[in-house]
């Protein structure tokens, strides 16, 4: 009987056309190119059926590989589904990962040699985190940030995906200008006794990868076990990935890989576009099929992401296209504050009767931090499809909760320890090591301090931080939060974190923004503390996947589902597209532009029949300008052509006032500040000087109106005198 007459008739299973064609292509390389909803994963099974039941082939021949765990187990579900009633045959369904460790298990033992696992598991003291972050404190001589481990995390993993080396080493992005020698001295490490070797996960494939490539036996012991090799979702593969299938493939090169172009999002991840482009080119004789029926959405959703992905250049020529009726167009709604854009979505979800089909989805899992805050507010459930609580495991939550607690007993010294440097009060290293060896727990730390000054001017501040620290325990915790922001010096001190270390300051910042919204109406400041607590405990809860409650999830986490309605929210330059995906575009450079823009097209083919683009004017202290994305659905929506990208100058532009009105009320918010520096006569050479960002230096030089400091931390600097005097960036502090 027909094959695809079964199907349809014991499956329920009716391929169309380029569907059936991609089944009976089973000899040979084959590119499968498939657009969102268009039935991959169904074509992928009916394939592997098809080689079973039609090519009699053995199922241990056929080697099917997923992106992830999941992704295997949803396969492997679907074909028992599929397949359970017309053989006894199974299908292995593996991720490379997987298989990559079945490999060097093999060669290691081959060998006689041995390794240790030191990620994914529970052995603390073999723990690749550990390691790194002790490698870093003894070459930095202080603990990384969380930002920092990330950064050095994402560094190791894209320089190993990439299979950089050497002088390439520099093509892997990273603000951490050591970031090399660290992973030198973590792989040196890993090797110390040339016998138990210690392996990460991307280690498995750098191994498996140099085992196929070098050992002859283990080579063609798995490609004469594999004759047929098929992958799914191939563009997220990386590029040692990539190199890892072209090896088992051959020389069959019976190999079937199923992709999208469209949605290579995690090059970050070091996947890359560009192997899916050279297919053709590695393999002259490969098919190339595209599967561009949506089964999933309207029409006008289907019209609009087609259209609005064809602005990208690196990409393979096709039109998607769906037989589904019409529905409504996708909405945007620009919100004049950020807070009437979350207002919006949360009566949206109260007012829906199914809201197990809704999804709300974002670029950042900080934008999750202020939705969960209010869905659970208005008490509505909720599931995460990535949850992540680093948020409050940040060096700033730390610091403003270490400045609440010391308003509530300023005799701590241990506190002030953790907090002093990012705080306006002139407070000395040596000062706080004698402070704590005193050990007086029944005096301020305040009044310790004064007693052993080191200039006049430092008494005053003394006096200053004292009476604004006690302030703070009066005072809502919205408005004590902005006073340890402004007042205390807080802000500044990120500022120069930020430029110091190289990371994103409005990022930094946006952490404490966030923080003012949490504290909103709550009455003080143990209840702010306990909220904190109750929001990461109700995020880790929401792992959970529940029936009938909304889906919360990142673009890249959303990538494979669909709900009937989507909202996808802060829609704003600097989110999405990123800063750096703008500052690329600016300098010729489009591959970072052309991610952003198969990410948000990832965001809107989620929708089956309602999708909905959020944005706004202003955040908290921030005016934004809404993506530049949303011109391009404008656009299409009006039937217009498409514009080159235009960015407004700032993307993100920050408003030197404070909005509180409550804070306000207490406060007078200044352009500069009072003890600022005006007058050019009051400039003199060897006069010791705080500047606004780099902290106390001294002038060493004035010529004309340029003016030449140097920092202790930062070295000499030269700036014009005008724009300082007009900005109040100098502050008095004593003579040299």
């Amino acid at each position: 009987m027909d094959f695809f007459k079964t199907m349809e008739r014991v499956t329920g299973v009716d391929l169309n056309d380029v569907q059936r064609k991609a089944v009976q292509c089973a000899d040979g390389p084959l590119l499968l190119l498939a657009s969102p909803g268009s039935g991959k994963t169904t074509t992928l099974n009916m394939k592997i059926g098809y080689l079973l039941l039609e090519k009699k082939i053995a199922p241990q021949r056929i080697l099917a590989m997923t992106f992830s765990k999941a992704a295997a187990r949803d396969m492997s579900e679907r074909f028992e589904r599929f397949f359970g009633t017309l053989t006894h045959e199974r299908i292995h369904f593996s991720t490379i990962h997987s298989l990559a460790y079945q490999i060097v298990r093999q060669y290691f033992y081959k060998t006689g040699r041995q390794f240790r696992l030191i990620e994914g598991t529970k052995d603390m003291q073999w723990n690749k985190k550990i390691i790194l972050r002790n490698l870093f404190t003894e070459k930095r001589k202080t603990q990384p940030t969380e930002d920092e481990m990330d950064e050095l995390l994402t560094y190791i993993s894209y320089v190993k995906n990439r299979m950089l080396e050497g002088e390439r080493l520099k093509e892997a992005p990273c603000s951490l200008t050591d970031a090399a020698e660290i992973l030198t001295r973590y792989e040196e490490f890993k090797r110390r006794d040339g016998v138990n070797v210690l392996l990460d996960f991307d280690d498995m494939l750098t191994y498996c990868y140099e085992i196929l490539r070098d050992d002859e036996a283990i080579r063609t012991h798995y490609q004469q076990q594999f004759e047929y090799v098929l992958t799914d979702e191939g563009q997220d593969n990386s590029v040692i990935q990539h190199e890892i299938v072209r090896i088992l493939a051959a020389p069959h090169n019976n190999l079937c890989i199923v992709a999208d172009d469209d949605q290579s999002i995690f090059s970050w991840r070091g996947s890359d576009v560009e192997k899916l482009l050279e297919f053709p080119k590695v393999y002259p004789d490969a098919v190339v099929l595209t599967m561009v029926q949506n089964y999933r959405s309207t029409k006008e959703i289907t019209d609009v992401a087609d259209h609005f992905i064809k602005r990208n250049k690196k990409r393979y020529n096709k039109k998607m296209f769906t037989e589904n009726g019409h529905g409504r167009p996708p909405i945007i709604h620009n919100m004049r504050r950020y807070t009437l854009q979350l207002n919006y979505v949360v009566e949206e979800i109260e007012r829906t009767q199914d809201a197990g089909e809704i999804a709300v989805l974002y670029r950042n899992n900080t934008s999750a931090i202020r939705l969960v805050d209010a869905l659970e507010k208005h008490q509505i459930p909720f599931y995460m499809k990535e949850v992540d609580v680093k948020f409050f495991r940040h060096f700033i939550i730390e610091d403003i909760l270490n400045f609440m607690r010391l308003t509530f007993n300023d005799k701590r010294a241990d506190i002030l320890e953790r907090i002093y440097p990012k705080m306006n009060a002139y407070i000395k290293k040596a000062q706080i090591t004698q402070l704590l060896n005193k050990n007086d727990r029944t005096t301020s730390v305040f009044d310790q301090l004064a007693t052993n000054v080191h200039a006049p001017y430092q008494e005053q501040a003394l006096r200053k931080a004292k009476k604004k620290i006690r302030t703070l325990k009066d005072l809502p915790p919205k408005d004590a939060i902005q006073m340890i922001r402004h007042d205390l010096g807080y802000e500044k001190s990120l500022q120069r974190t930020a430029e110091h270390l190289k990371l994103n300051e409005d990022r930094l910042l946006g952490i404490v923004t966030q923080l003012e919204y949490i504290a909103e109406g709550l009455p003080d400041l143990t209840a702010f503390a306990k909220r904190l607590t109750r929001l990461e405990e109700i995020m880790r809860q929401s792992s959970e996947k529940r029936p009938g409650v909304v889906t919360l999830s990142t673009f890249h986490s959303a990538k494979g589902l669909e709900f009937d309605r989507v909202y996808m929210i802060d829609l704003v330059d600097g989110i999405i597209p990123a800063p750096d995906d703008i500052k690329e575009y600016k300098d010729g450079k489009e591959a970072k532009m052309e991610e952003a823009v198969r990410l948000f097209y990832v965001g809107m083919t989620r929708a089956k029949t309602r999708l909905e683009l959020l944005t706004y004017e202003q955040n908290n202290e921030e005016k934004t300008a809404p993506s530049v994305f949303l011109d391009d659905v404008k656009a299409i929506l009006q039937g217009e052509k498409v514009k080159d990208f235009d960015f407004k100058e700032p993307a993100i532009e920050r408003k030197a006032v404070v909005t509180n009105k409550s804070y306000q009320q207490k406060k007078v918010a200044r352009d500069i500040p009072e003890d600022a520096i005006t007058e050019r006569s009051d400039l003199h050479r060897g006069m010791e000087i705080e500047h606004h960002l780099y902290s106390k230096g001294y002038i060493k030089r004035i010529n004309g109106n340029e003016i030449e400091l140097v920092f202790e931390h930062y070295g000499t600097k030269q700036f014009m005198i005008d724009f300082c005097l007009q900005k109040g960036m100098l502050r008095r502090v004593g003579e040299v």
